[in-house]
C-alpha cells in the first residue's frame, strides 16, 4: 500500500513540475508562431490545446468522477474544438498563466484525495470504465506527450 500511495504522491508532483518544465522548453524554442513540424502546430497552439484540453475534457472528469457515481463522459474532438475556439491573437503568457494554475490547483486538489478516492470510476463510450487513479495517469499522459513534442524541437533535441 505504501508503494501505491507513492506512486501517486509522484504523479501529483508531476502536476506540479510541469509549468516550469514548460516554460524551460518553450524558453530555447525561438520563434513560437513557427510550426514544429511540417504541417503541425506551433508553440502557441500547443500550449493552448493544453490548456483547452485540460479546462475541457480531462480537469472536469476528474471532478466528476468525486462528485457523481460512475459518471459517462462524452467523446471530444480536440481538433474540432481548435479550429472552432483558437485565437491566435491571445497572448501565449495569459494561455500558461491558466495551463499553471491549472495544474497547480490540481496538484493540490489531487493531495487532498482520500486515498479509497482514488478507485473511484469514470467511463467513456470508446476507451471504457477506468479509475480515478487511471484518467490522472490520462491527463498526466496527455500533457506530457505535448511536452515531448515541445521538446523534440528545441535545439539539440534530435
Amino acid at each position: 500500500m505504501e508503494e501505491l500511495l507513492e506512486y501517486r504522491q509522484r504523479m501529483i508532483s508531476r502536476f506540479a513540475q510541469v509549468p516550469g518544465l514548460i516554460d524551460q522548453t518553450i524558453s530555447k524554442i525561438h520563434d513560437h508562431a513557427e510550426p514544429l513540424e511540417q504541417q503541425g502546430w506551433n508553440v502557441h497552439q500547443i500550449i493552448t490545446h493544453m490548456r483547452d484540453v485540460n479546462r475541457e475534457v480531462y480537469l472536469p472528469r476528474l471532478h466528476r468522477i468525486m462528485s457523481e457515481e460512475d459518471p459517462v463522459f462524452e467523446n471530444f474532438d480536440g481538433d474540432d474544438w481548435m479550429v472552432n475556439h483558437y485565437d491566435p491573437n491571445e497572448s501565449l503568457d495569459t494561455i500558461m498563466k491558466e495551463f499553471r494554475e491549472q495544474c497547480l490547483s490540481t496538484a493540490d486538489w489531487l493531495g487532498e484525495l482520500a486515498p479509497d478516492s482514488w478507485n473511484r470510476n469514470g467511463s467513456h463510450p470508446t476507451i471504457g470504465n477506468h479509475s480515478m487513479q487511471w484518467w490522472t495517469e490520462r491527463t498526466l499522459a496527455h500533457i506530457f506527450e505535448h511536452l515531448l513534442q515541445l521538446e523534440g524541437s528545441t535545439p539539440g533535441s534530435s
